[in-house]
């Protein structure tokens, strides 16, 4: 029985969450039903080759001058003229841009575009753009029920496209008690320290990491001195935030752990994971942190709400609020029996409504439904 062929088109290939996400396709879908490429504009980083060791071929187009560009689209429809795809998934805009070009010129081919943000300050041209893009696309998923409703309520996509079908993460790698200690001592904790961690690329108006760091600054003045935050990522905001923990008299209690391959294994030395974000379409990271049982804080935005059970499996506070931020994590730091019962919370919900095998399993069940 012959394969089934599926196209993907994405930006690029480097850590974020759309390439995690295709690599627990990789990694879960039959290798026996479909075969798998990967059409983008460059590749960086380690996932490249765990994609590449599961089977996917990837092919770099290089960077568009602009969305439309028709050269650019060209080099793609060249690819997939010859793969002959029976199925194309294009994510985050320039791969929903592609997925619908090449659609266009490949008629029996189904498309599938993804919104994998929540584009709270995109225009009224961005949103027509998304719209026209999406003509050519059978359905049109939302990663959280709050991207689901942008592309109703916002970018005006058929409501009959539209199909939410909610992010995930693995399951959380095992982590030895000695491997945590070595991580605390490496990054300068001590056993009475009390750590915050964060994670995500170091983009301030995005992530909102300066609302973490005057969030510790209040716990200290409250007496929790104890208090530390660790921010794993790295960014053009990086040495401004620096500089902020420095003025805010914060220089041995803010660590700037910097891009780490093996994120996943640092969340076990966390005694609360927080995200301040201003807008978020989901927020893997939450995800990932309730997976290793670890309670969280985060910003009431975008598909937050909903990855958190609408507070039942952590705590949600308004953005832009350091003071709430600090207050949460204040009555965190003063109840270890709240912190285990909420990170048991987040575990259970996490693994009944992100796992990669509800995931893979819904995305197997759509793509069979649109071959048949």
């Amino acid at each position: 029985m012959r394969l089934i062929r599926v196209l993907h088109t994405l930006c690029r290939i480097n850590s974020g969450g759309v390439e995690q996400r295709r690599l627990l396709l990789a990694r879960g879908l039959s290798k026996d039903k479909y075969e798998n490429l990967v059409i983008c504009q460059d590749t960086a980083g380690i996932l490249p080759e765990l994609l590449r060791a599961e089977g996917w071929k990837i092919i770099e187009i290089g960077t568009a001058p602009h969305i439309l560009s028709p050269s650019w689209h060209n080099r793609a429809w060249q690819i997939a003229k010859d793969f002959k795809p029976d199925l194309i998934h294009g994510a985050v805009i320039e791969g929903v841009a592609l997925a619908n070009s090449i659609g266009m010129r490949c008629p029996g081919a189904p498309v599938i575009s993804e919104e994998t943000s929540d584009p709270v300050n995109r225009s009224w041209r961005g949103n027509l753009l998304m719209r026209a893009m999406c003509l050519r696309s059978k359905v049109v998923i939302g990663v959280s029920p709050a991207v689901g409703e942008y592309l109703r309520s916002t970018a005006k996509v058929p409501k009959r496209k539209v199909r939410v079908i909610n992010n995930a993460v693995s399951s959380a790698p095992a982590v030895s008690d000695d491997e945590i200690a070595k991580q605390r001592s490496k990054f300068g904790f001590s056993r009475a320290d009390f750590v915050i961690g964060s994670v995500g690329r170091v983009v301030d108006e995005h992530k909102r990491f300066s609302d973490l760091i005057r969030g510790v600054a209040l716990l200290h003045a409250n007496g929790f001195t104890n208090a530390k935050l660790i921010i794993i990522g790295d960014g053009p905001d990086r040495v401004n935030l620096e500089r902020l923990a420095q003025e805010c008299g914060l220089k041995d209690h803010v660590v700037f752990a910097g891009y780490q391959g093996e994120a996943r294994r640092l969340y076990p030395l966390m005694d609360v994971f927080a995200l301040a974000s201003a807008h978020e379409a989901f927020g893997l990271v939450l995800a990932e942190a309730m997976m290793a049982g670890v309670p969280v804080v985060a910003t009431r935005v975008g598909g937050i709400p909903h990855v958190l059970d609408q507070g039942n499996a952590g705590r949600l506070v308004p953005p832009f609020e350091p003071d709430a931020m600090a207050d949460e994590i204040g009555k965190l730091i003063q109840d270890a029996d709240t912190r285990l019962k909420l990170g048991d919370a987040g575990r259970k919900y996490a693994e009944t409504h992100f796992s990669a095998e509800r995931y893979c399993r819904e995305i197997d069940e759509l793509y069979t439904s649109l071959i048949q």
